[in-house]
Protein backbone atom coordinates (compact mmCIF):
# COMPACT_ATOMS: atom_id res chain seq x y z
CA UNK A 1 0.00 0.00 0.00
CA UNK A 2 1.86 3.30 -1.00
CA UNK A 3 1.91 6.16 1.44
CA UNK A 4 -0.86 8.06 -0.24
CA UNK A 5 -3.39 5.90 0.83
CA UNK A 6 -4.60 7.21 4.34
CA UNK A 7 -5.33 10.69 1.60
CA UNK A 8 -7.63 8.33 -0.07
CA UNK A 9 -9.31 6.92 1.94
CA UNK A 10 -9.61 10.47 3.57
CA UNK A 11 -11.30 11.63 0.66
CA UNK A 12 -13.25 8.48 0.59
CA UNK A 13 -15.08 8.92 3.69
CA UNK A 14 -15.09 12.96 2.86
CA UNK A 15 -16.86 11.76 -0.67
CA UNK A 16 -19.50 9.74 1.25
CA UNK A 17 -20.49 12.33 3.74
CA UNK A 18 -20.59 14.81 0.97
CA UNK A 19 -22.75 12.56 -1.20
CA UNK A 20 -25.23 12.32 1.61
CA UNK A 21 -25.46 16.02 1.89
CA UNK A 22 -26.26 16.46 -1.78
CA UNK A 23 -28.84 13.45 -1.93
CA UNK A 24 -30.51 15.68 1.30
CA UNK A 25 -30.45 19.02 -0.87
CA UNK A 26 -31.70 17.52 -3.97
CA UNK A 27 -34.52 15.66 -1.82
CA UNK A 28 -35.36 18.78 -0.62
CA UNK A 29 -35.21 20.50 -3.90
CA UNK A 30 -37.81 17.95 -5.53
CA UNK A 31 -40.37 18.22 -2.72
CA UNK A 32 -40.05 22.03 -2.55
CA UNK A 33 -40.70 21.77 -6.96
CA UNK A 34 -43.45 18.98 -6.42
CA UNK A 35 -45.28 21.78 -3.89
CA UNK A 36 -45.18 24.32 -6.13
CA UNK A 37 -47.05 22.54 -8.86
CA UNK A 38 -49.45 21.06 -6.42
CA UNK A 39 -50.14 25.14 -5.48
CA UNK A 40 -50.21 26.35 -8.83
CA UNK A 41 -52.69 23.92 -9.92
CA UNK A 42 -54.41 24.18 -6.45
CA UNK A 43 -54.86 27.82 -7.68
CA UNK A 44 -56.01 27.49 -10.94
CA UNK A 45 -59.22 25.53 -9.44
CA UNK A 46 -59.84 28.29 -6.64
CA UNK A 47 -57.58 31.16 -6.53
CA UNK A 48 -58.94 32.93 -3.18
CA UNK A 49 -58.46 30.34 -0.78
CA UNK A 50 -55.96 32.10 1.32
CA UNK A 51 -53.98 28.83 2.80
CA UNK A 52 -52.88 28.36 -0.62
CA UNK A 53 -50.93 31.53 -0.90
CA UNK A 54 -49.75 30.87 2.35
CA UNK A 55 -48.03 27.02 1.38
CA UNK A 56 -46.73 28.73 -1.71
CA UNK A 57 -45.10 31.64 -0.37
CA UNK A 58 -43.37 29.24 2.48
CA UNK A 59 -41.95 27.35 -0.62
CA UNK A 60 -40.67 30.16 -1.87
CA UNK A 61 -39.19 31.23 1.47
CA UNK A 62 -37.70 27.75 2.13
CA UNK A 63 -35.71 28.02 -1.36
CA UNK A 64 -34.40 31.53 -0.29
CA UNK A 65 -36.54 33.66 -2.41
CA UNK A 66 -37.66 35.68 0.38
CA UNK A 67 -38.94 38.19 -2.18
CA UNK A 68 -41.46 35.85 -4.40
CA UNK A 69 -42.50 34.59 -1.03
CA UNK A 70 -43.66 38.64 -0.21
CA UNK A 71 -45.31 38.78 -3.80
CA UNK A 72 -47.52 35.86 -3.64
CA UNK A 73 -49.22 36.86 -0.39
CA UNK A 74 -49.37 40.29 -1.57
CA UNK A 75 -51.46 38.66 -4.75
CA UNK A 76 -53.45 36.87 -2.09
CA UNK A 77 -54.52 40.00 -0.44
CA UNK A 78 -55.66 41.34 -3.50
CA UNK A 79 -57.56 38.19 -4.61
CA UNK A 80 -58.91 36.70 -1.34
CA UNK A 81 -61.26 38.18 1.24
CA UNK A 82 -59.24 39.46 4.29
CA UNK A 83 -58.10 36.64 6.23
CA UNK A 84 -56.30 36.73 9.46
CA UNK A 85 -53.65 33.77 8.21
CA UNK A 86 -52.76 35.76 5.46
CA UNK A 87 -52.05 38.79 7.65
CA UNK A 88 -50.48 36.78 10.02
CA UNK A 89 -48.20 34.81 7.25
CA UNK A 90 -47.08 38.06 5.42
CA UNK A 91 -46.43 40.11 9.35
CA UNK A 92 -44.09 37.02 10.27
CA UNK A 93 -42.56 37.04 6.82
CA UNK A 94 -42.06 41.18 6.44
CA UNK A 95 -40.40 40.87 10.29
CA UNK A 96 -38.26 37.50 9.13
CA UNK A 97 -36.68 40.01 5.81
CA UNK A 98 -36.23 43.03 8.60
CA UNK A 99 -38.59 45.19 6.71
CA UNK A 100 -40.43 45.87 10.68
CA UNK A 101 -42.44 48.65 9.58
CA UNK A 102 -43.85 47.38 6.92
CA UNK A 103 -44.69 44.60 9.19
CA UNK A 104 -45.85 47.09 11.82
CA UNK A 105 -48.14 48.89 9.23
CA UNK A 106 -49.69 45.39 8.03
CA UNK A 107 -50.55 44.51 11.58
CA UNK A 108 -52.07 48.17 12.46
CA UNK A 109 -54.20 47.23 8.89
CA UNK A 110 -55.35 43.78 10.16
CA UNK A 111 -56.50 44.98 13.71
CA UNK A 112 -58.83 47.45 12.00
CA UNK A 113 -60.22 44.14 9.87
CA UNK A 114 -60.07 42.29 12.65
CA UNK A 115 -60.87 44.31 16.24
CA UNK A 116 -61.66 41.80 18.58
CA UNK A 117 -58.14 39.65 17.53
CA UNK A 118 -56.21 40.33 20.85
CA UNK A 119 -53.08 38.25 18.83
CA UNK A 120 -53.03 41.04 16.34
CA UNK A 121 -53.26 43.81 18.63
CA UNK A 122 -50.07 42.34 20.82
CA UNK A 123 -48.03 41.70 17.44
CA UNK A 124 -48.89 45.49 16.05
CA UNK A 125 -47.93 46.77 19.90
CA UNK A 126 -44.53 44.95 20.10
CA UNK A 127 -42.96 43.88 17.18
CA UNK A 128 -39.34 44.29 17.04
CA UNK A 129 -36.87 44.15 14.22
CA UNK A 130 -34.15 41.01 13.77
CA UNK A 131 -31.70 43.82 13.52
CA UNK A 132 -31.19 47.76 14.03
CA UNK A 133 -29.46 50.01 11.82
CA UNK A 134 -28.51 52.90 14.33
CA UNK A 135 -28.23 52.64 18.11
CA UNK A 136 -30.98 55.61 17.40
CA UNK A 137 -33.52 52.97 16.08
CA UNK A 138 -32.59 50.27 19.00
CA UNK A 139 -33.70 53.48 21.44
CA UNK A 140 -37.03 54.20 19.12
CA UNK A 141 -38.27 50.39 19.27
CA UNK A 142 -37.81 49.84 23.26
CA UNK A 143 -39.66 53.00 23.96
CA UNK A 144 -42.13 51.91 21.08
CA UNK A 145 -42.53 48.48 22.44
CA UNK A 146 -42.79 49.79 26.47
CA UNK A 147 -45.81 51.86 25.50
CA UNK A 148 -47.63 49.66 23.80
CA UNK A 149 -46.75 46.57 26.37
CA UNK A 150 -48.26 49.39 28.57
CA UNK A 151 -51.19 49.95 26.15
CA UNK A 152 -52.35 45.81 25.70
CA UNK A 153 -51.95 45.37 29.27
CA UNK A 154 -54.72 48.72 30.27
CA UNK A 155 -56.64 47.40 27.41
CA UNK A 156 -56.84 43.90 28.29
CA UNK A 157 -60.35 41.81 28.59
CA UNK A 158 -60.86 39.02 30.94
CA UNK A 159 -64.75 39.52 31.49
CA UNK A 160 -66.23 36.87 28.99
CA UNK A 161 -65.21 33.60 27.93
CA UNK A 162 -64.89 35.02 24.29
CA UNK A 163 -62.38 37.73 25.56
CA UNK A 164 -60.58 35.13 28.08
CA UNK A 165 -59.89 32.53 25.33
CA UNK A 166 -59.00 35.62 22.69
CA UNK A 167 -56.16 36.61 25.14
CA UNK A 168 -54.82 32.91 25.50
CA UNK A 169 -54.34 32.84 21.36
CA UNK A 170 -52.46 36.15 21.53
CA UNK A 171 -50.09 34.61 23.99
CA UNK A 172 -49.98 30.93 22.49
CA UNK A 173 -47.96 32.66 19.32
CA UNK A 174 -46.13 35.15 21.08
CA UNK A 175 -42.44 35.50 22.93
CA UNK A 176 -39.93 38.26 23.87
CA UNK A 177 -37.43 36.48 22.47
CA UNK A 178 -36.14 40.01 20.52
CA UNK A 179 -35.72 42.00 23.36
CA UNK A 180 -32.93 40.61 24.90
CA UNK A 181 -30.70 41.35 21.85
CA UNK A 182 -31.19 45.20 22.28
CA UNK A 183 -28.28 44.54 25.34
CA UNK A 184 -30.42 46.43 27.75
CA UNK A 185 -31.55 45.77 31.28
CA UNK A 186 -34.95 43.91 30.40
CA UNK A 187 -36.21 42.75 34.46
CA UNK A 188 -38.69 45.34 34.33
CA UNK A 189 -40.24 45.07 30.92
CA UNK A 190 -40.38 41.32 31.34
CA UNK A 191 -41.94 41.77 34.43
CA UNK A 192 -44.58 43.41 32.89
CA UNK A 193 -45.40 40.86 30.63
CA UNK A 194 -44.72 38.02 32.97
CA UNK A 195 -48.01 39.81 34.65
CA UNK A 196 -49.82 40.05 31.69
CA UNK A 197 -49.23 36.26 31.04
CA UNK A 198 -49.77 35.57 34.48
CA UNK A 199 -53.38 37.50 34.43
CA UNK A 200 -54.48 35.71 31.02
CA UNK A 201 -53.51 32.03 32.06
CA UNK A 202 -54.86 32.71 35.61
CA UNK A 203 -58.01 33.58 34.21
CA UNK A 204 -58.40 30.51 31.46
CA UNK A 205 -56.92 27.96 34.11
CA UNK A 206 -57.40 29.15 37.79
CA UNK A 207 -57.08 25.29 38.71
CA UNK A 208 -53.49 25.33 38.02
CA UNK A 209 -52.38 28.54 39.69
CA UNK A 210 -52.68 27.98 43.69
CA UNK A 211 -49.81 27.34 45.76
CA UNK A 212 -48.70 23.01 45.88
CA UNK A 213 -47.36 21.59 48.95
CA UNK A 214 -44.23 19.66 48.86
CA UNK A 215 -44.50 16.25 48.84
CA UNK A 216 -42.55 13.82 51.49
CA UNK A 217 -38.94 14.53 50.41
CA UNK A 218 -37.48 11.24 52.08
CA UNK A 219 -36.05 8.91 49.34
CA UNK A 220 -35.46 10.34 45.89
CA UNK A 221 -36.91 13.83 44.81
CA UNK A 222 -38.75 13.72 41.56
CA UNK A 223 -37.09 16.62 39.56
CA UNK A 224 -39.05 17.88 36.53
CA UNK A 225 -37.21 18.92 33.08
CA UNK A 226 -39.54 21.03 31.04
CA UNK A 227 -37.91 22.15 27.54
CA UNK A 228 -39.28 23.01 23.92
CA UNK A 229 -35.65 22.15 22.17
CA UNK A 230 -34.97 18.43 23.57
CA UNK A 231 -33.33 17.83 19.94
CA UNK A 232 -30.33 18.74 18.48
CA UNK A 233 -30.08 22.60 19.46
CA UNK A 234 -27.88 24.83 21.17
CA UNK A 235 -30.02 24.56 24.44
CA UNK A 236 -29.64 20.46 24.77
CA UNK A 237 -25.80 20.80 24.05
CA UNK A 238 -25.38 23.10 27.17
CA UNK A 239 -28.10 21.65 29.70
CA UNK A 240 -29.15 17.91 28.42
CA UNK A 241 -25.82 16.75 30.61
CA UNK A 242 -27.61 17.87 33.89
CA UNK A 243 -29.90 15.16 33.28
CA UNK A 244 -27.43 12.31 31.90
CA UNK A 245 -25.52 12.91 35.46
CA UNK A 246 -27.48 13.19 37.68
CA UNK A 247 -27.45 10.49 40.39
CA UNK A 248 -30.10 8.16 39.74
CA UNK A 249 -30.28 7.13 43.32
CA UNK A 250 -31.03 10.74 44.61
CA UNK A 251 -32.39 11.70 41.94
CA UNK A 252 -35.62 10.35 39.61
CA UNK A 253 -35.90 12.43 36.43
CA UNK A 254 -39.19 13.61 35.04
CA UNK A 255 -39.34 15.04 31.34
CA UNK A 256 -41.51 16.97 29.13
CA UNK A 257 -40.79 17.67 25.92
CA UNK A 258 -42.81 20.62 24.04
CA UNK A 259 -41.28 20.97 20.99
CA UNK A 260 -42.79 19.12 17.61
CA UNK A 261 -39.60 17.97 15.96
CA UNK A 262 -37.54 14.59 16.98
CA UNK A 263 -33.98 13.57 16.48
CA UNK A 264 -31.75 11.29 18.49
CA UNK A 265 -31.00 13.99 21.54
CA UNK A 266 -35.19 13.66 21.98
CA UNK A 267 -34.57 9.53 22.31
CA UNK A 268 -32.12 10.33 24.86
CA UNK A 269 -33.34 12.38 27.09
CA UNK A 270 -36.26 9.90 26.51
CA UNK A 271 -33.49 7.19 27.91
CA UNK A 272 -32.09 8.70 30.67
CA UNK A 273 -35.37 9.73 32.13
CA UNK A 274 -38.05 8.13 34.64
CA UNK A 275 -40.55 9.20 32.66
CA UNK A 276 -40.45 10.95 29.48
CA UNK A 277 -43.56 12.96 27.98
CA UNK A 278 -43.73 14.56 24.94
CA UNK A 279 -47.13 16.98 24.17
CA UNK A 280 -46.11 19.00 20.92
CA UNK A 281 -48.27 22.39 21.14
CA UNK A 282 -50.63 20.93 23.95
CA UNK A 283 -50.53 23.08 26.88
CA UNK A 284 -53.47 21.15 28.10
CA UNK A 285 -51.71 17.80 27.94
CA UNK A 286 -48.81 19.02 29.16
CA UNK A 287 -49.96 20.84 32.51
CA UNK A 288 -51.91 17.97 33.40
CA UNK A 289 -49.11 15.36 32.84
CA UNK A 290 -46.63 17.71 35.20
CA UNK A 291 -49.15 18.29 38.25
CA UNK A 292 -50.21 14.36 37.82
CA UNK A 293 -46.48 13.49 38.35
CA UNK A 294 -46.21 15.57 42.30
CA UNK A 295 -43.19 16.65 41.54
CA UNK A 296 -40.79 17.92 43.95
CA UNK A 297 -38.73 20.75 41.80
CA UNK A 298 -39.64 21.48 37.83
CA UNK A 299 -37.12 23.41 35.54
CA UNK A 300 -37.61 25.05 32.60
CA UNK A 301 -34.32 25.12 30.40
CA UNK A 302 -35.44 27.55 27.95
CA UNK A 303 -38.32 30.29 28.63
CA UNK A 304 -38.33 32.99 26.24
CA UNK A 305 -38.03 30.57 23.15
CA UNK A 306 -41.50 29.02 22.69
CA UNK A 307 -44.92 30.34 23.52
CA UNK A 308 -45.92 27.13 25.86
CA UNK A 309 -42.76 27.59 28.01
CA UNK A 310 -43.66 31.41 29.13
CA UNK A 311 -47.65 29.45 29.76
CA UNK A 312 -46.42 26.57 31.54
CA UNK A 313 -43.71 28.62 33.74
CA UNK A 314 -46.13 31.23 34.33
CA UNK A 315 -48.94 28.47 36.55
CA UNK A 316 -48.07 26.58 39.31
CA UNK A 317 -47.12 23.15 38.12
CA UNK A 318 -44.52 22.07 41.50
CA UNK A 319 -43.96 23.20 44.44
CA UNK A 320 -40.31 24.63 43.80
CA UNK A 321 -39.96 26.02 39.88
CA UNK A 322 -36.38 26.86 38.39
CA UNK A 323 -35.52 28.52 35.06
CA UNK A 324 -31.84 28.43 33.87
CA UNK A 325 -29.88 30.29 30.81
CA UNK A 326 -31.45 28.54 27.72
CA UNK A 327 -32.64 31.53 27.15
CA UNK A 328 -30.65 34.06 29.22
CA UNK A 329 -32.87 36.75 30.73
CA UNK A 330 -34.72 36.75 33.65
CA UNK A 331 -38.72 35.03 32.55
CA UNK A 332 -40.24 37.78 34.94
CA UNK A 333 -42.72 35.37 36.01
CA UNK A 334 -43.96 35.38 39.54
CA UNK A 335 -44.44 31.49 39.92
CA UNK A 336 -40.64 30.94 38.96
CA UNK A 337 -38.85 30.82 42.02
CA UNK A 338 -35.26 30.44 41.30
CA UNK A 339 -32.79 30.87 38.39
CA UNK A 340 -29.71 28.56 37.96
CA UNK A 341 -26.78 30.27 36.79
CA UNK A 342 -23.35 29.96 36.50
CA UNK A 343 -20.75 31.41 39.78
CA UNK A 344 -18.42 32.75 36.96
CA UNK A 345 -20.54 34.14 34.02
CA UNK A 346 -22.71 36.25 36.38
CA UNK A 347 -21.54 39.82 37.39
CA UNK A 348 -21.36 41.06 40.74
CA UNK A 349 -24.65 43.24 41.38
CA UNK A 350 -26.75 39.98 39.31
CA UNK A 351 -29.24 39.81 41.09
CA UNK A 352 -30.65 43.16 40.23
CA UNK A 353 -31.37 41.48 37.11
CA UNK A 354 -33.74 38.71 37.68
CA UNK A 355 -36.98 38.66 38.95
CA UNK A 356 -36.44 34.89 40.84
CA UNK A 357 -33.99 34.64 43.16
CA UNK A 358 -30.55 33.85 41.38
CA UNK A 359 -28.49 30.29 42.22
CA UNK A 360 -24.39 30.40 41.27
CA UNK A 361 -23.76 26.90 40.32
CA UNK A 362 -19.78 26.16 40.51
CA UNK A 363 -17.56 27.31 37.73
CA UNK A 364 -19.51 27.76 34.68
CA UNK A 365 -22.05 25.77 35.48
CA UNK A 366 -22.85 23.40 33.02
CA UNK A 367 -21.32 19.68 32.50
CA UNK A 368 -19.74 20.42 28.66
CA UNK A 369 -18.76 17.10 26.83
CA UNK A 370 -15.85 17.94 24.55
CA UNK A 371 -17.03 17.87 21.28
CA UNK A 372 -15.43 15.02 19.04
CA UNK A 373 -13.95 17.23 16.11
CA UNK A 374 -14.01 14.23 13.17
CA UNK A 375 -10.35 15.97 11.86
CA UNK A 376 -10.03 13.36 9.10
CA UNK A 377 -13.74 13.93 7.69
CA UNK A 378 -12.95 17.79 7.36
CA UNK A 379 -10.72 18.30 4.59
CA UNK A 380 -12.10 21.63 2.89
CA UNK A 381 -9.64 24.79 2.76
CA UNK A 382 -10.02 28.42 2.72
CA UNK A 383 -10.81 27.98 -1.26
CA UNK A 384 -13.87 26.10 -0.31
CA UNK A 385 -14.79 29.46 1.61
CA UNK A 386 -14.06 31.79 -0.42
CA UNK A 387 -11.60 32.86 1.59
CA UNK A 388 -8.11 33.98 0.90
CA UNK A 389 -4.87 31.49 1.87
CA UNK A 390 -2.92 34.33 3.22
CA UNK A 391 -5.50 36.25 5.11
CA UNK A 392 -5.50 36.50 8.97
CA UNK A 393 -9.03 35.14 9.00
CA UNK A 394 -11.19 36.48 11.88
CA UNK A 395 -14.00 34.27 12.94
CA UNK A 396 -17.60 35.88 13.99
CA UNK A 397 -20.29 33.46 13.92
CA UNK A 398 -22.71 34.58 16.39
CA UNK A 399 -26.54 34.75 14.84
CA UNK A 400 -26.46 38.13 12.81
CA UNK A 401 -29.19 39.56 15.46
CA UNK A 402 -26.80 39.79 18.14
CA UNK A 403 -24.73 42.54 16.36
CA UNK A 404 -25.98 45.94 17.59
CA UNK A 405 -24.76 49.17 15.70
CA UNK A 406 -22.70 50.26 18.61
CA UNK A 407 -20.07 47.94 17.50
CA UNK A 408 -19.40 47.76 14.14
CA UNK A 409 -16.62 50.26 14.53
CA UNK A 410 -14.49 47.54 16.16
CA UNK A 411 -14.28 45.77 12.48
CA UNK A 412 -12.91 48.34 10.39
CA UNK A 413 -10.18 48.94 13.16
CA UNK A 414 -9.30 45.97 13.40
CA UNK A 415 -8.73 45.96 9.55
CA UNK A 416 -7.27 49.38 9.84
CA UNK A 417 -4.58 47.82 11.49
CA UNK A 418 -4.01 44.37 10.08
CA UNK A 419 -4.82 44.90 6.16
CA UNK A 420 -4.64 40.85 5.36
CA UNK A 421 -7.63 40.18 7.47
CA UNK A 422 -11.04 38.49 6.56
CA UNK A 423 -13.88 38.49 8.52
CA UNK A 424 -16.91 35.55 8.49
CA UNK A 425 -20.21 36.60 9.06
CA UNK A 426 -22.86 33.89 9.20
CA UNK A 427 -26.05 35.43 7.81
CA UNK A 428 -29.91 34.45 8.03
CA UNK A 429 -31.31 35.21 4.83
CA UNK A 430 -30.46 37.66 1.91
CA UNK A 431 -32.63 40.85 3.21
CA UNK A 432 -31.28 40.94 6.61
CA UNK A 433 -27.73 39.96 5.27
CA UNK A 434 -28.04 43.30 3.08
CA UNK A 435 -29.27 45.02 6.23
CA UNK A 436 -25.95 44.29 8.19
CA UNK A 437 -23.68 44.32 4.91
CA UNK A 438 -25.16 48.20 5.10
CA UNK A 439 -24.14 48.53 8.65
CA UNK A 440 -20.54 47.55 7.75
CA UNK A 441 -20.29 49.58 4.39
CA UNK A 442 -20.42 52.73 7.10
CA UNK A 443 -18.67 51.41 9.65
CA UNK A 444 -15.63 50.71 7.29
CA UNK A 445 -16.44 53.63 4.89
CA UNK A 446 -15.46 55.90 7.86
CA UNK A 447 -11.98 54.70 8.16
CA UNK A 448 -11.31 54.55 4.41
CA UNK A 449 -11.89 51.09 3.88
CA UNK A 450 -14.61 48.92 1.76
CA UNK A 451 -16.28 46.49 3.98
CA UNK A 452 -16.30 44.16 0.89
CA UNK A 453 -12.59 44.08 0.75
CA UNK A 454 -12.47 42.39 3.93
CA UNK A 455 -16.04 40.76 5.03
CA UNK A 456 -16.72 37.71 4.16
CA UNK A 457 -20.68 36.46 4.50
CA UNK A 458 -21.86 32.20 4.80
CA UNK A 459 -24.95 30.74 5.16
CA UNK A 460 -25.58 30.24 9.15
CA UNK A 461 -27.34 27.25 8.60
CA UNK A 462 -23.78 25.28 7.20
CA UNK A 463 -23.70 21.01 7.72
CA UNK A 464 -22.24 20.58 10.96
CA UNK A 465 -19.10 18.94 9.42
CA UNK A 466 -18.72 21.97 7.05
CA UNK A 467 -19.28 24.38 10.59
CA UNK A 468 -16.21 22.77 12.02
CA UNK A 469 -14.47 22.60 9.05
CA UNK A 470 -14.45 26.90 9.01
CA UNK A 471 -13.04 26.82 12.71
CA UNK A 472 -10.26 25.29 11.36
CA UNK A 473 -9.45 27.44 8.61
CA UNK A 474 -9.63 30.27 10.60
CA UNK A 475 -7.32 31.77 12.82
CA UNK A 476 -9.18 33.62 15.54
CA UNK A 477 -12.49 33.68 17.01
CA UNK A 478 -14.16 36.81 17.54
CA UNK A 479 -16.95 36.84 20.35
CA UNK A 480 -19.75 38.88 19.99
CA UNK A 481 -19.69 41.95 22.48
CA UNK A 482 -23.08 42.29 24.66
CA UNK A 483 -24.13 38.84 23.92
CA UNK A 484 -21.22 36.52 23.69
CA UNK A 485 -21.21 32.93 22.52
CA UNK A 486 -21.58 29.32 24.43
CA UNK A 487 -21.63 26.37 22.47
CA UNK A 488 -20.24 28.68 19.60
CA UNK A 489 -17.03 29.34 21.83
CA UNK A 490 -17.09 26.00 23.04
CA UNK A 491 -16.45 24.64 19.69
CA UNK A 492 -13.40 27.21 19.22
CA UNK A 493 -11.83 25.30 22.20
CA UNK A 494 -12.43 22.25 21.02
CA UNK A 495 -10.85 23.20 17.66
CA UNK A 496 -7.78 25.20 18.58
CA UNK A 497 -8.62 28.58 17.55
CA UNK A 498 -7.98 31.69 20.36
CA UNK A 499 -10.45 33.69 21.58
CA UNK A 500 -11.58 37.56 22.24
CA UNK A 501 -13.93 38.59 24.39
CA UNK A 502 -15.12 41.54 26.67
CA UNK A 503 -17.23 40.62 29.39
CA UNK A 504 -20.47 42.42 29.27
CA UNK A 505 -23.27 43.60 31.88
CA UNK A 506 -25.29 40.44 31.89
CA UNK A 507 -25.26 36.97 31.92
CA UNK A 508 -25.67 36.33 28.21
CA UNK A 509 -22.57 38.46 27.65
CA UNK A 510 -20.21 37.01 29.76
CA UNK A 511 -20.34 33.27 28.13
CA UNK A 512 -16.52 33.25 26.75
CA UNK A 513 -15.30 35.50 29.82
CA UNK A 514 -16.72 32.11 32.08
CA UNK A 515 -15.08 29.92 29.63
CA UNK A 516 -11.38 31.62 29.36
CA UNK A 517 -11.72 32.41 32.88
CA UNK A 518 -12.39 28.26 33.99
CA UNK A 519 -9.22 27.65 31.32
CA UNK A 520 -7.17 30.17 32.91
CA UNK A 521 -6.02 32.17 29.80
CA UNK A 522 -7.66 35.50 30.98
CA UNK A 523 -5.22 37.28 28.47
CA UNK A 524 -7.28 37.63 25.83
CA UNK A 525 -10.41 39.10 27.76
CA UNK A 526 -10.03 42.76 27.68
CA UNK A 527 -11.92 45.11 29.76
CA UNK A 528 -13.28 47.85 26.78
CA UNK A 529 -13.32 48.06 23.21
CA UNK A 530 -10.09 49.59 22.79
CA UNK A 531 -8.46 46.77 24.33
CA UNK A 532 -10.78 43.97 22.49
CA UNK A 533 -9.31 45.48 19.03
CA UNK A 534 -5.53 45.34 20.65
CA UNK A 535 -6.01 42.12 21.33
CA UNK A 536 -7.48 41.25 17.92
CA UNK A 537 -4.64 43.08 16.27
CA UNK A 538 -2.26 41.41 18.18
CA UNK A 539 -3.28 37.68 17.80
CA UNK A 540 -3.68 38.73 14.04
CA UNK A 541 -0.28 40.12 13.37
CA UNK A 542 1.62 37.49 15.63
CA UNK A 543 1.02 33.69 14.26
CA UNK A 544 3.45 32.28 17.15
CA UNK A 545 1.45 33.89 19.95
CA UNK A 546 -1.61 32.15 17.88
CA UNK A 547 0.21 28.87 18.86
CA UNK A 548 1.13 29.19 22.13
CA UNK A 549 -2.35 30.11 23.05
CA UNK A 550 -3.60 26.87 21.41
CA UNK A 551 -0.70 24.83 22.92
CA UNK A 552 -1.58 26.17 26.58
CA UNK A 553 -5.92 25.62 25.65
CA UNK A 554 -5.23 21.95 25.13
CA UNK A 555 -3.02 21.40 27.76
CA UNK A 556 -6.07 23.24 29.81
CA UNK A 557 -9.08 21.63 28.40
CA UNK A 558 -9.79 18.70 31.32
CA UNK A 559 -10.49 22.41 33.38
CA UNK A 560 -13.42 23.17 31.44
CA UNK A 561 -14.99 20.59 29.79
CA UNK A 562 -17.62 17.56 31.95
CA UNK A 563 -17.08 19.78 35.00
CA UNK A 564 -18.76 17.94 37.48
CA UNK A 565 -19.18 20.33 40.50
CA UNK A 566 -22.18 21.16 38.93
CA UNK A 567 -23.86 18.10 39.14
CA UNK A 568 -23.24 18.37 42.50
CA UNK A 569 -24.20 21.78 43.55
CA UNK A 570 -27.23 21.18 41.70
CA UNK A 571 -28.51 18.16 43.80
CA UNK A 572 -27.79 19.77 46.95
CA UNK A 573 -29.97 22.74 46.30
CA UNK A 574 -32.37 20.70 45.06
CA UNK A 575 -32.23 18.76 48.47
CA UNK A 576 -31.62 21.55 50.18
CA UNK A 577 -34.92 23.59 48.49
CA UNK A 578 -37.09 21.08 49.03
CA UNK A 579 -36.28 20.49 52.66
CA UNK A 580 -36.92 23.96 53.83
CA UNK A 581 -40.18 24.01 51.61
CA UNK A 582 -41.06 20.94 53.28
CA UNK A 583 -40.86 22.16 56.61
CA UNK A 584 -42.23 25.32 55.59
CA UNK A 585 -45.17 23.49 54.90
CA UNK A 586 -45.09 21.82 57.98
CA UNK A 587 -45.20 25.23 60.00
CA UNK A 588 -47.86 26.26 57.88
CA UNK A 589 -50.11 23.33 58.80
CA UNK A 590 -49.63 23.58 62.05
CA UNK A 591 -50.59 27.27 62.29
CA UNK A 592 -54.07 26.53 61.05
CA UNK A 593 -54.52 23.73 63.33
Amino acid sequence: MSSSSPDLKKLSLQEIYRQQVETLRREMQEEREMTLQKCHAELQRNNRNPNIYIDLARCHKSGGDHEEAIRVLQRGFRICLPSLCLYRSYIDLLNECNRTREAIAAAREATLAFPDDVGMKLKEALLLPILYDTPEEVEYYRARFTDGLRKIRDEISLDTPGARQSALSAIETHTNFYLAYQGRDDRELQIQYGGLVYQIMAANYPQWIAPLRMPPTRGKLRVGYCSSCFLVHSVSKSHVAWLQEHNQEQVLIYSYYAGTRTDFITEEVRTISSSFRHFPNDFDQMARAIRADNLHILIFLDVGMHPMMTQLAAMRLAPVQCATWGHPVTTGLRNVDYFLSSAIMEPENAQDHYSEKLICLPGIGVYYREPVIPTMLLNLTRKDFQLRDDAVVYLCSQSIFKYLPDHDDVFAQIAKRVPNAQFVFLTMNTKVNSDFQKRLDRAFSAVGLNASDYCRFLPKYLSLFDYWNLYLVSDVYLDGIGWSGCNSTFDAVACNLPIVTIPGRFLRGRHSYALLTQLGMVETIATDKAEYVEIAVHLGRDSQLRLNLVQRMISARPYLYADVRCIQALEDFFRQVADERGREDEGDSMKTH
